[in-house]
């Protein structure tokens, strides 16, 4: 019987470049951002897809009427939109590649359950006792009291408005982060405020706001995300027989050393979902690819390439299957200070793992292509 020889890491080969933003930015993009960053898709694509939206309902209630005030702007929304469209579609881009998105449901049905509180008050009460004792170790105390005010009112104006769709209160949050940040950089109460300090004070107030809302912002009943998190479940269930070898990549989990990095990688992986805060998370998914790239570095008995990375993820998610995956990845993707995921490590490994469960799911690459090595 003849086997069928696949090309080896074709399927599966991403350069960095594949992973950024299409815009030519040079930050990483994400699947649930069109492909774009968290920059220029908010800056850019965001406005200029709502505005072709107003423009779409003027035009069918058949109130619109250009003037000469309003016709030059909505032309140069339409022109940002158009050519953002355009880097969208075209199939021969590099960047484009590992972005074949996911298309989102036109209309979201608003469950008439409130959804359960997840977990207990027990975090929420520790990152709010350390937000507070580094308050107080601030020298200058107005400016502690300034973001402490800030935090708190931001944190109970959200939950005054948590029947919001998911969009707006992900857009709430990011501009706060963004109005935090400004102000504690230009505002007088903060001017002997050192970088590092700005930059701690950022990681808590996200913390402490994630980890508020948490019951109310994760895999919120506005959102189709249980029933996206049960199609990734029962994905993962219906490739149980992918095997290592079948995704190109050598994984030697005969030898215990291996064994026990795999499973570190795969229980890293799963407690990703214990965690209330965007933080928590991303370092559970940092700890798990550190654990995966010593896994091939051992099987190999050599340096493993950012090329192999993929394809061992993928192996991971299929052996962890882990809990409530797709609801996860959106709250990170949502709610996370932009920052951490348009560079750095966490932006690197987390863009990784947006790619593996988009080829899981069978929108970047075609399972059928590697179900024919099944025997």
């Amino acid at each position: 019987m003849s086997a069928v020889v696949p090309h080896k890491k074709k399927s599966f080969h991403l350069d960095e470049a594949d992973l950024l933003c299409k815009n030519g930015c040079g930050f990483y993009g994400n699947i649930a951002w069109e492909g774009f960053c968290s920059k220029c898709y908010r800056e850019v694509y965001q406005p200029a897809k709502q505005a072709q939206i107003q423009h779409d309902a003027l035009r069918k209630s058949g109130q619109y009427s250009p003037t000469a005030n309003n016709a030059p702007e909505l032309a140069d929304e339409q022109a940002a939109l158009s050519k953002l469209e355009k880097q969208k579609v075209q199939p021969a881009s590099k960047q484009s590649s590992a972005f074949k998105f996911l298309k989102k449901s036109p209309t979201k049905e608003i469950k008439p359950v409130i959804q359960e509180l997840r977990r207990g008050s027990t975090e929420s009460q520790k990152i709010g006792g350390e937000f507070a004792e580094f308050l107080k170790s601030l020298k200058k105390k107005s400016a502690a009291v300034e973001i402490s005010k800030m935090v708190r009112e931001f944190v109970d104006r959200v939950q005054q408005n948590q029947h919001l769709n998911i969009d707006d209160l992900s857009e709430m949050v990011q501009e706060f982060y963004g109005t935090l940040e400004d102000q504690l950089n230009g505002y007088p109460v903060f001017k002997d405020l050192s970088s590092e300090t700005i930059d701690k004070v950022m990681d808590f107030a996200e913390s402490y706001i994630l980890t508020r809302l948490y019951p109310y912002i994760f895999c919120s009943p506005t959102t189709l995300d249980e029933e996206r998190d049960l199609a990734l479940q029962n994905r993962i269930r219906s490739l149980h027989w992918v095997t290592a070898l079948q995704l190109d990549t050598v994984i030697n989990d005969d030898d215990p050393a291996i064994r026990h990095e795999l499973d570190s990688a795969i229980t890293d992986i799963i407690e990703m979902d214990s965690k209330r805060s965007s933080q928590d998370k991303l370092q559970h998914i940092v700890s798990c690819s550190k654990h995966i790239f010593e896994v091939l570095q051992q099987s190999k008995q050599g340096p493993a390439s950012a090329d192999e990375f993929l394809p061992a993820l993928i192996y991971i998610v299929l052996k962890a299957n882990p809990p409530l995956l797709h609801s996860n990845i959106q709250f990170i993707t949502r709610f996370a200070n932009p920052n951490r995921l348009m560079s750095g490590e966490a932006g690197y490994y987390f863009t990784n793992l947006c790619c593996a469960v988009s080829f899981i799911e069978g929108t970047i690459f075609r399972i059928p292509k590697i179900k024919s090595l099944k025997t």
